[in-house]
């Protein structure tokens, strides 16, 4: 799994970068399915918000969350993305 974590508006600390690898990681479940990630951490006035682009054969999962906490934000775009996961395999393997 490769991940890219891009950060716009400010630079991310490194404890930041690793509590993203570290979430990321509870998706190594779906590693066969996962080839890229994309992370976009970004600061603006209503909050601080992360995307996280998932490419898996063929297609591109998206997951967006905005909080007043960027760990919060983190946690809930990865939650948003393990069940997009899921439900795409899901979908792959019953037909």
């Amino acid at each position: 799994m490769n991940i890219e974590i891009t950060s716009r508006h400010y630079d991310a600390s490194p404890k930041v970068r690793e509590y993203v690898i570290e979430e990321l990681e509870r998706l190594d479940k779906f590693n066969h399915l996962i080839t890229s990630v994309r992370v976009i951490l970004e600061k603006a006035k209503e909050g601080e918000t992360v995307e996280i682009t998932v490419h898996v054969s063929g297609k591109d999962l998206v997951s967006s969350e905005s909080s007043d906490d960027i760990i919060k934000s983190i946690d809930l775009a990865v939650d948003k993305m393990e069940r997009q996961l899921k439900k795409f395999k899901g979908k792959r393997y019953s037909h």
